[in-house]
């Protein structure tokens, strides 16, 4: 499966498109998306602070990360063509080509740290959970999962059930975005409550 979300992320950043909805995912929602009330939305509930450190797992070229422009911001995603869009759109954003499950950081590096549409696109569980515990290394304060799926809508995507996320102490939220559907959520966790 990690191959062929690979492969989808790879051709989008290679293609021609300058449409950050088209390159980061979001261009077959029929509902407004708007990366500045999520990015608000991610602020509140982490309460982040204008000195802390953010990172974003799975950055893309850039949809999420352009609101994070005033902060001291990094991002990493697995797809390098989306990794060079982000760069020739904003130029000013620290990002590299990183593997989610391997963080290339030290411990504690980041106050806060935060994905947003991307673990139904990790291969399985045990990715996942790799990826949640380096999330949590990498981290000092909290780290935020948005955008999750109860279910699966693509044979091919990976959902978390949130009994699993609920035992290893993580709170719920509705989705940032549509707050009608009920079909996403967000996982939020204070490491201070491990």
């Amino acid at each position: 499966m990690k191959n062929f979300w690979k492969n989808v992320w790879d051709s989008k950043g290679n293609s021609d498109s300058k449409n950050l909805l088209y390159l980061c995912g979001w261009e077959h929602l029929d509902i407004s998306i708007d990366s500045k009330q999520i990015v608000n939305s991610i602020i509140e509930v982490m309460n982040i602070q204008k000195n802390d450190s953010i990172l974003e797992i799975g950055c893309g070229a850039g949809f999420l990360s352009r609101e994070f422009k005033d902060f001291n911001f990094k991002g990493i995603d697995y797809s390098e063509s989306l990794i060079q869009k982000h760069k020739e759109f904003f130029p000013t954003n620290n990002v590299l080509v990183a593997e989610a499950n391997s963080l290339p950081f030290e411990d504690s590096s980041f106050n806060k740290v935060f994905s947003s549409g991307v673990f139904q696109y990790l291969p399985d569980l045990d990715y996942s959970l790799k990826t949640i515990d380096e999330m949590i290394r990498v981290a000092r304060d909290s780290i935020m999962l948005v955008d999750l799926k109860n279910e699966s809508t693509h044979e091919n995507h990976f959902y978390f059930k949130k009994e699993i996320l609920e035992d290893m102490g993580f709170i719920f939220s509705e989705c940032l975005y549509d707050k009608n559907k009920g079909s996403n959520y967000n996982a939020y966790l204070k490491l201070e409550d491990l």
